[in-house]
């Protein structure tokens, strides 16, 4: 398969790379924001608060429509949404009215993420599927890592100026909504949510959004203590820890480009096994780490089990229902993402004192062990089987 003669597969991704802006463009330019008209250093963070919040309510809410009617007509409209709302963004001064746009750019994501995924099990059966899932985490971890550099560093001139990148995705909504092709046996489907409900009720469906979930939790343990922990602890800059979490995001996107190769070469069950290893492992140095430099080796640690684990488990949660069903199941496995992102800062925050954080990395290396149990007694499972 090749990506770039795949225009389906080109426009998905463009809207990936959107949706993955939504929250890291938005967190470098937090500090300039406090200078809009209402906006303080207790609910600046409202910004993303609101954008994950909608998000969240979304998901489900529009997966089973674009399983009725269609990914084309959530995808495009979604998209468009969220230009709209970005554009908006850059006209106000206040920040309530700033908050409203960034929720309607949320409840647009919770049409867009979600959606993409459900087209790409649509269209593609394994290994394809899961070499284009991997494209999907490689699109996602290089915007991450280049995102918040160019946004912050365009907010330096006016703290606005960011959201006309988001602008740019009216311009991918008519696009998509010209060349996007609809995948094939999109249909409405009888006795929908009994049958949703009824994919979702086996071990194997648990395991994979129980093993989701858990892999965000982790994730913003790093993205929220690995931060403080370069700045407060070794007396560098926010830049050393931004570049911190591009090393993981661009180890974890090289790493997914190799997905259909490595999910040749190995089951599932290993492969999530790996991802949770590499993680907890990242955790636990990251807790012993006496330098910066060390540091950025464990974050390298962290992407290379990130980079297997996250096209591992969307590509087998894609292929867990057929096409009429697909959408609206996979919502309940994204919207477990903003799950994991809401709960995993409070939840590490019991483990850390003000100054020092490390006690949350010891934590996330403990609680890595229940999805890697659970991944061994899936292969323990897989193997008695047979």
């Amino acid at each position: 398969m090749r990506i770039f003669k795949d225009s389906n597969l080109v426009i998905l991704l463009a809207v990936v790379m959107f949706a993955v802006t939504g929250g890291s463009l938005v967190g470098p330019i937090l500090p300039e924001m406090l200078n809009l008209e209402g906006a303080t250093g207790r609910n600046v963070g409202l910004a993303l608060s609101a954008y994950t919040f909608t998000a969240m309510v979304a998901t489900p809410l529009l997966g089973p429509v674009a399983d009725r009617f269609g990914r084309k007509s959530v995808i495009v409209p979604s998209v468009m949404l969220f230009g709209v709302a970005g554009l908006l963004i850059t006209c106000t001064r206040l920040f309530w009215v700033v908050l409203i746009w960034r929720a309607l750019q949320g409840l647009a994501v919770g049409g867009m993420m979600n959606t993409v995924v459900a087209a790409i099990g649509d269209m593609y059966r394994e290994p394809e599927r899961s070499r284009a899932m991997g494209y999907r985490v490689t699109v996602q971890g290089f915007t991450n890592a280049a995102v918040p550099f160019v946004s912050g560093a365009i907010a330096t001139i006016a703290w606005f100026l960011p959201f006309y990148i988001h602008s740019v995705a009216i311009i991918l909504a008519i696009i998509a909504a010209v060349k996007l092709k609809e995948p094939a046996g999109v249909s409405p489907a009888e006795r929908y949510m009994a049958r949703a409900l009824y994919a979702m009720a086996n071990l194997r469906a648990v395991w994979l959004f129980f093993s989701n979930f858990m892999g965000f939790v982790l994730l913003y343990g790093i993205v929220v203590y690995m931060p403080i922990l370069v700045v407060r602890q070794f007396g560098l800059t926010t830049l050393h820890s931004g570049l911190a979490i591009s090393a993981a995001a661009g180890i974890s996107a090289l790493v997914a480009s190799q997905a259909g190769k490595i999910s040749r070469r190995f089951p599932e069950e290993l492969r999530v096994l790996w991802g949770f290893a590499c993680c907890g492992a990242s955790h636990l140095f990251t807790g012993f780490a006496g330098s910066y430099i060390f540091v950025l080796v464990f974050m390298g640690i962290w992407g290379l089990g990130f980079g297997v684990l996250m096209p591992t488990l969307n590509s087998a949660a894609a292929g867990l229902v057929s096409t009429e069903l697909r959408a609206g199941v996979l919502s309940i496995f994204t919207l477990l993402i903003y799950l994991g992102q809401t709960v995993s800062p409070p939840f590490f925050a019991l483990f850390i004192r003000e100054e020092a954080v490390r006690g949350a990395f010891f934590a996330g290396s403990v609680v890595s062990l229940i999805p890697l149990m659970f991944a061994l007694y899936m292969g323990f499972l897989k193997m008695t089987a047979k």
